[in-house]
Order: C-alpha cells, then sequence, then structure tokens
C-alpha cells in the first residue's frame, strides 16, 4: 500500500520539479534577469543565498505596508486637493455674497443720496423762483411804472396809477 502511494507522489513531485525547472529557465533567459545576475550585486547573491532569502522575503513581506503607506498618501493627497478646491469654493461663494450685500448697500445709499440731492435742488429752485418772482415787479406793475415814468405829466397815465 505505501508503494502505490508512493508513485503518484513521485510522478506529482517530478512533474512540479520539471515544471520549476522550466519556469526558472524562463527567468534566468530574460535579458534583464541576466545582466543582473552578471552585475556585482548579483553575483555576491548567488553566492549568498541566505542573503538573498531575506532579501526575497523582507521584499515581498514590505509590499503590503509599502503599498498600503502610498494608497493612504495618494488618497490623502486627493482628499488634501479636493478639500483645497471645496474651500476654495467655499471662499469664493462667501467673498461673492460679501460683494454682493456691499454693491446692494451701495444701491440703496446712492439711491437716499440722490433722492436727497433731487429734494434739495427741487427745495432751492422752488425757493429760488418764489424769491425771483416775487422780488421782480409782474408785467403790469412795469408797464405801470413805465407809463409813469415816461409821461409825468400826463392825466391818463396818473389815473391808471391811482385806479391800482
Amino acid at each position: 500500500m505505501s508503494n502505490s502511494e508512493r508513485l503518484p507522489l513521485s510522478r506529482e513531485m517530478q512533474d512540479l520539479q520539471n515544471r520549476f525547472n522550466t519556469m526558472m529557465h524562463t527567468i534566468n533567459s530574460n535579458s534583464k534577469v541576466a545582466a543582473f545576475m552578471n552585475s556585482s550585486v548579483g553575483q555576491y547573491l548567488d553566492d549568498h543565498p541566505f542573503l538573498a532569502l531575506l532579501l526575497l522575503v523582507f521584499t515581498i513581506m514590505s509590499a503590503v505596508p509599502v503599498g498600503l503607506f502610498l494608497i493612504f498618501a495618494v488618497v490623502t493627497s486627493l482628499l488634501a486637493c479636493i478639500g483645497f478646491i471645496v474651500m476654495e469654493g467655499l471662499l469664493l461663494s462667501i467673498g461673492g455674497v460679501v460683494l454682493l450685500c456691499f454693491l446692494c448697500g451701495l444701491v440703496l445709499i446712492s439711491l437716499v443720496i440722490t433722492s436727497f440731492l433731487a429734494i434739495c435742488i427741487f427745495t432751492f429752485s422752488t425757493t429760488m423762483n418764489y424769491y425771483h418772482h416775487s422780488s421782480t415787479p409782474s408785467k403790469e406793475e412795469e408797464t405801470a411804472d413805465y407809463s409813469a415814468i415816461s409821461y409825468p405829466d400826463d392825466p391818463e397815465s396818473k389815473s391808471t396809477l391811482k385806479k391800482e
């Protein structure tokens, strides 16, 4: 029974070893791997397999924390940019509302000042017209005064002056 179980296991092991050798041949035939293995670092790691395994395990195990950190950095940067854009938009909106309120206030103040000046001008012109008309003689008075001055001896002009 143990012989029958060992046969399939050894075939599977040979099959697995053949696939592993094929994969290693494919990796070693790559030009970049061959160039690395010909370098001084590659030669040193080939001579010290424990150090090469340590470096491989460290690289694989550090991939997850480094990847998480990079994802955190990218997400934080994106959120900062989005936050900056939102903050900039919020500040521009607040500034626009403040400017709009200020301009509306200026319109109201301008309306009040313009109304006050229009009332002052109307009042001044009406007052000036009133005093101007009361201080200047009317046309009838001018004609009466003119006739009295022109002809002082004329009895008709004296009679018109007495009637008035």
